[in-house]
């Protein structure tokens, strides 16, 4: 059998070396070459084309090394190259959702309940989390609608690693609702945020809610939140075995003909 002759390093002059060396779960890697003048080239080279560096870390071995579907190679911004994996939906208990919300959201507490959540990773880094419940405003209980009372990412990890983790779990979280039998799902933001996230997988922005205080001479409460303006954004959904409703009571009851003689 024919043996073709090692190619050789233009820089060098020796036969040339490009291997995967090393692969941590915290998204770094490490190349190996044949001298520091190839590995400067192949890192200028991956940071000008993120494909061609998912390729080639994918034909080094990447994936089989660590075990998930790379998505990218992301720039930091900072000089550093990351694996970014193909994020993924995960189950999650309530307790584990809440206390990733009590430490890593910028202004809420966690919900004291839900329906039901979800979270989402990047290879074995934990992301965020969604937490679903009923509708917190009494004008849209018990109309066959769900609302995602917490949505939660870490800010503590490359924003190029959570690309796009807002709109799947706002994704999943309608779908979640669908086959649950709901045929509509709200959430709020903040006025002063945008709400790319929610556009991006079909959601629609329905309202402004003014910011007020939940205390009252009635009722006293101390309020968890910014008292901020909102807007309230919504995702019509078709279920195919809708939930089943309780019965609307009319206003006043009439009166029994034993009442009325």
């Amino acid at each position: 059998m024919a043996r073709h002759a090692p190619t050789i390093c233009c820089h060098c002059g020796e036969p040339a070396v490009l291997e995967l060396a090393e692969a941590w779960s915290d998204h770094a890697f490490q190349l190996e070459t044949c001298c520091l003048t190839a590995y400067e080239e192949v890192c200028a080279g991956m940071a000008e084309d993120p494909a061609w560096a998912r390729d080639l870390l994918r034909h080094l071995g990447a994936e089989v090394l660590l075990g998930h579907g790379l998505r990218r190679v992301a720039d930091t911004g900072c000089g550093q190259l990351l694996l970014d994996w193909n994020p993924e939906i995960r189950p999650v208990s309530f307790a584990c959702a809440a206390d990733f919300v009590r430490r890593h959201h910028a202004h809420n507490a966690a919900p004291t309940a839900w329906r039901y959540g979800a979270a989402i990773a990047n290879g074995s880094t934990l992301l965020g989390v969604v937490m679903v419940g009923n509708p917190v405003a009494r004008g849209l209980m018990g109309r066959g609608m769900v609302e995602v009372n917490r949505l939660c990412i870490r800010r503590d990890i490359p924003r190029a690693l959570a690309w796009n983790a807002c709109s799947q779990l706002y994704g999943w979280a309608a779908r979640e609702a669908e086959a649950r039998g709901f045929e509509r799902i709200v959430t709020y933001t903040r006025a002063d945020e945008e709400g790319g996230s929610l556009r991006a997988v079909g959601w629609i922005r329905e309202a402004q809610v003014r910011g007020r205080s939940w205390n009252s001479p009635t009722r006293a409460r101390t309020d968890r939140a910014p008292l901020i303006d909102k807007h309230r954004w919504s995702r019509a959904l078709k279920p195919r075995h809708p939930v089943s409703l309780p019965p609307v009571l009319p206003a006043i009851m009439p009166l029994t003909l034993d009442a009325a003689s």
